[in-house]
Parts: C-alpha cells; structure tokens; sequence
C-alpha cells in the first residue's frame, strides 16, 4: 500500500467533532440514538465514534476526510454550520496523488449522496413521485467536482465516472423539479405551491455550489462536464435547461431574500436543543412558529427566558433585513405569526413576554401589518405572486 504524508493542518478532529456537538447536540443523545444502526445514517455513528475515540484520525488523510464530509452533511441544515467546505471540496483533495486514496475518497463521496439528511436538516422536499430534492445535494456537487478535478490531476480513468454520477444528478433535480411544477400547474393550491418553491430553493443552491466549485478548479472550457451542466441554470448557457431557467427567474423574483444565512438565529441556543426546531425553507415559518409553542414552550424543553431570546432574535432579524421595506423579506414575521397563532391568548401572551420596546415592535409599525396577514392569506397572496410570475 503506498503512504500518502498527510498531517492535518486545519481544524483537529477534537475541536471539529466539539462543534457538532455544539450546534447539533441531539446528535449525540436518545433523540437519535434508534438511528445510529441504519446504514443510511452512517455519518451520526462515524460523529458517535470520533467523540469517543478521536486519536489517530488527524494524520490519516481517508479517516480525517470521513470525519469532514459526515461533520458537514450533519451541520450544513442547522444554525451554525462547521466551518469545513474549503477543506472537503479543495485542501483535501490536494493530498491525494494515487489510485487507492482516490478511490476510497470517492466511495465516501458516493456515499454521502446516500445518505438521509431528515434528522439534521428541515430542507428536504418530496418531489411528487420523482424522489426528493435536498439543499444537501448541492453540498454534495461541490465534493464530487473536487474529485473530479482531482482525477484530472492525477487519475484521469476515473473522470468518466465521476462525470456520470455528476450528470445524473443534474438530470435527476431537473427531472423532480419539472414534477413539481407539473404538480402546480395542474392543481394550484398553497399545498402544491410550498413544496415548488422550496424545490427552486434548493436547486438555485445546488445549481449555484455545481458551478462556483466547477470555477474555483478551474476546470477548461472544452472540458465535456463543462459543456454539459455549467449554468444550466442561465440563458446564456452551452446547454440551458428550460425547467433550470424558470426555475432561476422565480428564484430571483420571489426567493432570493428569503433564503439567507439567516445569522439572527445563530444567537438563542436552544434552538439547538432538538433537531424538531430545524428551520425550513422560508418564507413559510408559520408552521415551523407553531412548533416552537408546541415542541418547545410546551413541552418544557424552553424556559420562558428561552422562549424570549428566540423572539427577540426573531424580531431583530426582521429588523435588520427589512431596513428599507417591510416586504424585503417575511419569513421572520411569519414565524412570529406562528407563534403568536399558536399561543393560548394570541398577541397579548407574545406581548406579556417581552420588554416594553420591543412590546412596541410587534404591536405598531411594519410587524404589525404582516403580522395582520393570516398564514392562509399570506400563502393565498403568494401563489397568484407565482402564478403571475410563471405567466410574465
């Protein structure tokens, strides 16, 4: 077997799997303990052991590359994602210079597609008989160009390989996001309606992370993965997609401020607590305000204090993103929207928990108005947005 010098010199495998445990704890506890078996839950045991015995897997480039891509896939849907990509899509690779390690790094990359995203992440989408669409499927185009790039170096027999699977991915979304419009088209109701635009969601990420990794390697223009799925989401493709195209012209009309970082609800901690408090895709948090009353003030997982920081950071995100106008971006106030719905005496309980000015944020001004806007409102005013949007 031929040794490849690895010594890790990024973050130790200590500190990484110390942060998983800091923004997804329930990994780590009952809550997923019954998924630790099954195979496509294999990142949560690979998490399990390296907390128990991380020695050794900071010289070892396959077990350190293991330990990254498991740390992502289970972090990139929560609050506070570990800082890893560079690693797993670029630095990583660079260590490679033989058959062996590629093959066994690929099998992992492989793998990572295969595995269920449910227990760490809110942004999965069933695709209307076509399979689901996941923000994770992006993460996992910017790995696979990273071997890709990597077998152009230095194991060029595999590129056809690793091409495939990339191409069949692509052609996989487009497939299950032409089902949902399809799905829409033919029955136009907010049921229909949520789970395309989240699909659109996740296939501008996806799309997005397929062609920054495809640039940041520099792959050539005449190169035939290149030709094929680099901005088949523009107009001014090789190959432009038509379902890609619609889908990146509702994106940009209707989602691209929806779907940020979303950085205010890195701050309340208890969030974490539980995989149930995942945030979905906005900016329809009416449902996911709810839970937090439901799963988390009653069921006695939040102090009241902890119910308070998680509105606050709520009403000063909202704050922050709206600047300029109250509808820039709505998910925030959805949210608050959902709480307020699902609490014994409405508004006047989301009022008794808070301070005096911020008492006056939500019962004057911008708030109050979308906040006014009940959930089959606000989804009823969203779909003749879409419908209107799809005919311009």
């Amino acid at each position: 077997m031929k040794e490849t010098k690895f010594q890790n010199r990024g973050i130790k495998a200590q500190a990484l799997v110390d942060l998983v445990k800091n923004t997804a704890p329930f990994l780590f506890t009952s809550e997923t303990d019954a998924l630790v078996s099954k195979k496509q839950y294999r990142y949560i045991k690979v998490l399990r052991d390296a907390v128990a015995s991380p020695a050794g897997i900071d010289s070892n480039l396959i077990a350190y590359f293991e330990l990254a891509i498991c740390s992502h896939f289970a972090t990139v849907g929560t609050f506070v994602p570990t800082d890893v990509d560079l690693a797993i899509r670029q630095k990583l690779w660079k260590f490679v210079d033989h058959e062996e390690d590629f093959e066994t790094m690929w099998k992992l990359v492989e793998e990572f597609l295969t595995w269920d995203e449910s227990p760490v992440s809110h942004r999965v989408i069933l695709g209307a008989g076509k399979g689901k669409l996941s923000g994770h499927q992006g993460e996992w185009y910017s790995i696979a160009v990273g071997a890709y790039g990597t077998a152009h170096r230095c194991v060029p027999h595999f590129l056809g390989e690793v091409r495939e699977a990339i191409e069949a991915e692509v052609k996989f979304e487009e497939e299950t996001l032409a089902a949902l419009f399809l799905s829409f088209e033919k029955d136009p109701t907010p049921v229909t309606m949520k789970p395309l635009l989240a699909g659109i969601a996740a296939v501008a990420h996806n799309l997005g992370d397929l062609d920054r990794m495809i640039e940041a390697w520099e792959i050539e223009e005449s190169d035939i993965l290149k030709r094929r799925v680099f901005r088949v989401g523009h107009e001014d493709a090789r190959t432009p997609r038509e379902v890609f195209t619609k889908a990146g012209v509702i994106y940009q009309a209707m989602l691209a401020n929806e779907n940020h970082r979303h950085f205010a609800l890195r701050e309340p901690k208890p969030l974490r607590r539980s995989g149930k408090f995942l945030l979905n895709y906005g900016p329809f948090l009416d449902e996911w305000g709810k839970n937090l009353v439901k799963e988390g003030v009653n069921t006695g997982i939040f102090t009241e204090g902890d119910f308070r920081d998680i509105v606050e950071a709520l009403i000063s995100g909202w704050k922050r993103l709206n600047g300029v106008s109250i509808y820039f971006s709505q998910g925030y106030a959805r949210a608050l929207t959902g709480i307020m719905s699902a609490l014994p005496r409405g508004r006047s309980d989301l009022e008794g928990l808070l301070p005096p000015a911020l008492q006056k944020e939500i019962s004057t001004g911008g708030l109050r108005t979308l906040m006014g806007v009940t959930q089959t409102q606000f989804e009823t005013q969203w779909m003749r947005k879409l419908q209107a949007t799809l005919r311009s």
